[in-house]
């Protein structure tokens, strides 16, 4: 199945070249790893924090 098949419309019809294609793959990429890699590191952080707050609270 065809890229084109799917919206009807070539990406050339749309105005988009192969390059800007590209570059909207790996900004896309880009941004899901980044966001992945940020959420886990949040994470980490809360449970270091309640981690912590409960050493304080039982002292």
């Amino acid at each position: 199945m065809s890229f084109s098949l799917l919206f009807c419309l070539t990406a050339s019809e749309i105005g988009l070249s192969p390059a800007i294609v590209a570059l909207i793959l790996i900004s896309s990429f880009a941004f899901i790893v980044g966001f992945a890699k940020s959420s886990r590191e949040n994470e980490y952080k809360k449970l270091m924090d309640s981690f912590i707050e409960r050493k304080e609270e039982s002292e």
